[in-house]
Order: C-alpha cells, then sequence, then structure tokens
C-alpha cells in the first residue's frame, strides 16, 4: 500500500513534467490587413517637343502649303480635359507667325482636316481620358502670300493641357 507521502511525491512529480511541457495553444485571435491605392486625377502632355514641318518651299505665292503633325496626352480615365495651342512667339497682325531675321511667314494652326477650325488657347480639343496614350492631330496651313526672302522661319507654339 502506498504512503501518503508517495502519493504527495508522485503528484509533485506529475505537477512538475506537466510545467516543462510544451505549452498547447488553445485560442487565436484575428484581424484584417487593408490594402489600398489612391488614383488622383492627372494628365501628362507626352508629347513635350513637337514639330509641324512644311518643308522646303520655293514659294508660297502661288498655293495653301498643308503639314500636319500630333502631340500625344494621357489622362487618368474618365478624367475631362482641353488642350490648348498658344498664338506663338511671333504673333503680329492677328495672326501666328514664323520668322527669319526680320521676315515673317502667316499660318494657321487648325483642329481638323479641312482645315476649318482655327485651333487657340481659347478655341480647345476637350476630351475625357481613357487611361491610355491619346494622339491629338494638329494640321497646319500655310496661305497664299508674297514669298518672303530665303531662310528659316521659326515659331514657337506652347501647349497647354488643363484637367
Amino acid at each position: 500500500m502506498m504512503t501518503i507521502k508517495q502519493i504527495m511525491l508522485g503528484l509533485s512529480a506529475l505537477a512538475l513534467s506537466a510545467s516543462l511541457a510544451p505549452a498547447a495553444y488553445a485560442a487565436t485571435d484575428t484581424g484584417t490587413l487593408t490594402v489600398k491605392a489612391h488614383i488622383g486625377a492627372a494628365c501628362t502632355l507626352k508629347t513635350k517637343d513637337a514639330t509641324l514641318d512644311f518643308g522646303n518651299l520655293a514659294s508660297i505665292g502661288d498655293a495653301n502649303h498643308d503639314a500636319e503633325t500630333s502631340i500625344t496626352v494621357q489622362c487618368s480615365k474618365d478624367q475631362a480635359y482641353s488642350v490648348g495651342l498658344n498664338d506663338g512667339a511671333n504673333v503680329g497682325e492677328s495672326s501666328r507667325r514664323m520668322k527669319s531675321g526680320d521676315n515673317y511667314i502667316r499660318y494657321g494652326l487648325y483642329q481638323n482636316a479641312a482645315r476649318t477650325q482655327g485651333w487657340g488657347n481659347y478655341a480647345v480639343i476637350k476630351a475625357n481620358g481613357n487611361g491610355t496614350d491619346q494622339k491629338i492631330p494638329i494640321y497646319g496651313r500655310i496661305g497664299k502670300q508674297a514669298t518672303p526672302p530665303a531662310g528659316d522661319y521659326i515659331d514657337t507654339v506652347a501647349i497647354t493641357v488643363t484637367y
């Protein structure tokens, strides 16, 4: 028969071995991870330096001379925007002009290939972004006028995207 002392020793040993055993996980707790992004309204003029080149002309007194180019704009999807072109660095006589020295050639910029819809700061292209590059054509015309002296005629027109 076991004595009380032996029983107590056995229970102590059992308690000691239980305290040395690895802890068992019996409870859990949960939470959430929030993942987010903000897409802001944005437009980027991708074409920083476009060129409208009428080429080499012997005369501008014989007929109209046309050229075209395009610029590229990228705006957020469904973002309304407008593109305007200012009057250029050599505006005068109520028209855009290219300059070489003290000489000028008048020209126009248009929104359509028929060259009936002028383009300016207030006569602008209005569109909605689609999230990808959008090409916008620019049509130019040197109207029939007296041919100035030979030279390289240049003007600089600012492009403005408003959104």
